[in-house]
């Protein structure tokens, strides 16, 4: 085999596993499908996403990150963990003093996917150049 293709086989079987346990954990059989597709589309665009440094001569392990991606992945974790940190204390100024409540979890949830944004944007403003 040449290139990329142990690599594509190798996440092939990985993804194909991930919708197994999809699958056994009580999913139906087409999301199970759904989601194992999904994650080898993931698989399939990394090589060219251009996060990895890639050699295909490594086969299985043929993706690399190099210093300017783990840069930006430091930055962009740095920036989301500021964010948070940031929402948080202001939840815990106005669930604490201002309104003496517990903190729903609507909101906390709203929070994780604050931070994940936060994450993901920072991650694609920084790897623009």
């Amino acid at each position: 085999m040449k290139g990329l293709q142990r690599y594509y086989i190798s996440r092939a079987l990985l993804s194909a596993a991930f919708g197994a346990v999809f699958w056994f954990s009580g999913a139906t059989w087409w999301m199970s499908a759904l989601v194992g597709c999904g994650v080898f589309a993931l698989f399939l665009w990394a090589p060219h996403s251009g996060r990895y440094a890639v050699h295909p001569e490594l086969g299985v392990t043929a993706m690399r990150r190099d210093e300017r991606t783990q840069a930006i992945n430091d930055e962009a974790a740095r920036n989301a963990f500021v964010v948070t940190m940031l929402v948080i204390g202001g939840l815990a100024i106005y669930f604490g003093s201002v309104t003496p409540a517990v903190v729903p979890l609507s909101v906390l949830k709203a929070l994780l996917v604050l931070g994940a944004l936060t994450y993901f944007i920072s991650d694609l403003w920084l790897r623009r150049s």
